[in-house]
């Protein structure tokens, strides 16, 4: 059958011909998701089970949002296989997925799958009768995103006899005052501007009005400088076993124990699974609860979200890379270079980013016209460029229907990009050599010897041990003693493959990964040339690791050459690099199994022009090696200087 896709590279709607059973694109959404990290978490699995089989006997147990199956499993197994079980669930790839488990347990018959939200659920259509106990986890970082109070309201009115057993049976949020810098400099735009006093500004005046009171799920325990100024204290409880009020409002008095800055407050939150109390879940962070894995949530005391500036929202690590001063500098140093070496008549920007385009306003000079392309700005964004950027032209076309009556007759002589497009903003980073594919298309209508910024994209990686993301992408055989072996290509997992399977790379932030550590310097293995035409890429590369110890993968990212006669101006979405590493996320190659390192690396990496995606194979590693490491700057210069005086593909290089 035909199904509809978004092609990677370009960003427009395809149709491509699946094979029946095959999910097509819904395995990237899985395998970029948390079932798997959560199917992993043995505390977790182990605390439900636990706590399932206190519940006694029942005669119907209804599971609202059943992922994989496996609380359904768990509470038909500890009715003794004499109950009836009902689990919903609502989106269509992991219903398809829990039919498959439960069809590799042996469930098939006991456990009732319905596609569907737990509140089209009708007695006497859907299911014979109420249910007189209830399991679910449509929890997340900030305990009520997933529609938990509707779900149990409706849930308790319409589909749950009375005094109905509940696991969980409570949920208690927990917070804490904090100063962190760090932290706010995600939400405050603003005031990060007014101390960098560049001259540039993209926030608007009353910023602050765009604020909405919401909450962005971090590590905590990964964020640097956070200053605990009060006790924890408890915020509000959720009751599972009844109805919860439609909405509530809470005042609570906190003790401040230590002087500073209230910049945000951390929560989290604990789950009582069992009625007596005695088996509970927490994702507290480290200081307060050692062990945990999980997220915490962060909710600015001000507000953290901005929407309806630039995009609908403006994310926190946006917010980050527009209030990043190094980064500020070397786009407005490249561009002013770049607009001043020669007369310039037509400068098209690529990319959803606004740096470039203020940037570009205000060096330009003379009778340049300066035009844009925002393929992911909608219609506020727009209406915001134009209030800051008054003489920008924004073109509402596609790169394929431009022509030269766009550009007043004559042919483009300056492309500018950071390159930021706001649809893989959390994706792997190379999805933003969407530049390079606009930029080939737009062939016809460049001018003799264009200028051309980024001129260079260099795909950099590192071999680095991962313990933590290692064991949460494990394959699953057996959890709880239920088999989920045929869960693990869908949901991406990596380590511990069977022979024959390559793991996926997948979008990470690796500050938020828990314990890391390089055991490589820094290594290019893909080169794109922004001055040639879109084409495929392969490369062999032996690399030397300066550390002894386990490697769990390689963790990979884009650098953007932006002149190519100063390797200063650079953008990195490395996590080598502070601000990339916060702003961006990396690609993380985990390997089947971790490696005891001794002195090489041996990878193949290939760029495929056609679905714009890259990939990185592990082929051995060698007891003895004679490579010569290069600097950073080395690799630049040498790299650079290369492309530049040839203009011809690395189809194949060797470190």
């Amino acid at each position: 059958m035909l199904q509809q896709r978004v092609n990677a590279l370009t960003g427009e709607s395809e149709w491509i011909l699946v094979s029946d059973g095959d999910d097509g694109d819904a395995s990237d959404a899985l395998a970029e998701s948390l079932y798997l990290d959560m199917l992993n978490d043995r505390a977790r699995n182990t605390a439900f089970s636990s706590a399932i089989a206190k519940l006694g006997r029942h005669g119907h147990v209804l599971d609202i949002g059943a992922g994989s199956g496996l609380l359904s499993m768990m509470a038909w197994r500890a009715m003794e296989k004499q109950c009836q079980v009902t689990a919903c669930e609502s989106f269509l790839p992991m219903y398809k997925l829990a039919r498959k488990v439960c069809r590799d347990n042996g469930t098939m018959g006991a456990i009732k799958l319905l596609h569907m939200r737990s509140d089209e659920i009708k007695v006497g259509v859907d299911i014979s009768s109420r249910a007189d106990a209830l399991v679910c986890e449509i929890l997340d970082s900030e305990l009520l995103g997933e529609g938990i109070i509707p779900s149990l309201r409706h849930a308790h009115k319409h589909l749950l006899q009375p005094n109905a057993a509940t696991v969980p049976y409570r949920a208690t949020v927990y917070a804490q005052l904090v100063e962190c810098d760090f932290l706010w400099r995600f939400h405050d735009l603003q005031g990060v501007e007014a101390q960098l006093q560049d001259g540039m500004a993209f926030s608007p005046e009353d910023f602050y009005s765009y604020f909405k009171h919401r909450q962005h799920a971090f590590h905590v325990d990964e964020i640097p400088g956070i200053k605990l100024l009060s006790e924890p204290f408890e915020a509000f409880t959720l009751d599972f076993y009844r109805a919860p009020d439609v909405c509530g409002q809470f005042t609570r008095a906190v003790h401040v124990n230590m002087s500073g800055t209230a910049h945000a407050i951390v929560s989290w939150w604990v789950l009582q699974l069992d009625k007596d109390g005695l088996i509970c879940y927490s994702t507290a962070p480290r200081w307060v609860k050692e062990g945990n894995s999980q997220e915490q949530v962060i909710g600015v005391t001000i507000g953290n979200n901005v929407s309806g500036f630039f995009l609908d929202k403006l994310s926190p690590q946006r917010c980050c890379m527009l209030g990043d001063g190094s980064r500020r500098s070397i786009i407005r140093s490249a561009i002013q270079k770049a607009l001043g070496e020669r007369e310039v008549g037509n400068c098209l920007i690529l990319d959803d980013g606004l740096m470039s385009a203020v940037c570009a306003l205000s060096t330009v000079h003379g009778s340049c016209h300066v035009a844009g392309l925002f393929p992911g700005c909608r219609r506020d964004g727009l209406k915001y460029l134009a209030s800051v950027a008054s003489k920008l032209s924004i073109i509402h076309k596609d790169v394929k229907h431009l022509t030269r009556d766009d550009f007043k007759g004559h042919k483009v002589d300056v492309l500018l990009a950071e390159p930021y497009y706001a649809t893989y903003e959390h994706a792997l980073p190379w999805k933003q050599l969407r530049f390079w594919y606009e930029r080939t298309t737009l062939s016809p209508l460049l001018s003799e010897n264009p200028i051309i910024v980024p001129c260079l994209g260099i795909l950099y990686g590192m071999a680095c041990y991962l313990p933590d993301l290692w064991q949460s992408r494990c394959c699953l055989e057996g959890v709880e003693g239920f088999d989920h072996s045929s869960v693990n290509s869908m949901l991406g997992a990596c380590g511990n493959l069977p022979d024959g399977q390559d793991s996926p790379i997948l979008p990470f932030s690796i500050w938020q990964c828990g314990r890391h550590e390089s055991l490589t310097k820094p290594f290019p293995l893909l080169e794109f040339n922004m001055r040639e035409e879109i084409h495929s890429l392969s490369v062999f590369a032996k690399v030397t690791f300066v550390k002894s110890g386990l490697c769990h993968g390689v963790v990979l990212w884009m650098d953007w050459v932006m002149d190519p006669e100063n390797k200063d101006l650079v953008l990195s979405t490395g996590h080598v690099n502070p601000s990339g590493s916060w702003c961006w996320k990396q690609g993380v190659k985990l390997f089947r199994t971790p490696l005891q390192v001794t002195e090489t690396l041996e990878l193949n990496a290939s760029f495929n022009s056609q679905s714009g995606e890259i990939s990185v194979t592990q082929m051995m590693v060698s007891m003895h090696g004679n490579f010569r490491h290069l600097s950073i700057a080395e690799l630049y210069t040498t790299k650079i200087l290369s492309a530049l005086s040839t203009f011809t593909s690395p189809s194949s290089s060797s470190l």
